[in-house]
C-alpha cells in the first residue's frame, strides 16, 4: 500500500490506530466528513449567490434612476 503525505494526514485526523499489516477506516467517519464538506460548500455557494444577486439588484436599481 502506497502511503503519501495526504493519506498520513487523513489517518492522523481519524485517530485510528495504525497496524502495519492492515489499516482500518470507519466508513461512517468518512461519510460524515463528506457530508460536512458538502454542507460547507453549499453554504459558500449560497453566500456567493446572494452577493451576486444583491449586486445585480443594486446595479439595476441605480441604472433605473
Amino acid at each position: 500500500m502506497n502511503l503519501d503525505k495526504s493519506n498520513i494526514g487523513l489517518l492522523d485526523s481519524l485517530k485510528i490506530p495504525v497496524d502495519n499489516s492492515r489499516i482500518k477506516v470507519d466508513i461512517n467517519v468518512l461519510k460524515s466528513r463528506v457530508k460536512k464538506e458538502e454542507r460547507r460548500e453549499n453554504k459558500v455557494n449560497y453566500i456567493f449567490f446572494g452577493i451576486a444577486l444583491s449586486f445585480i439588484l443594486t446595479v439595476g436599481i441605480i441604472l433605473s434612476l
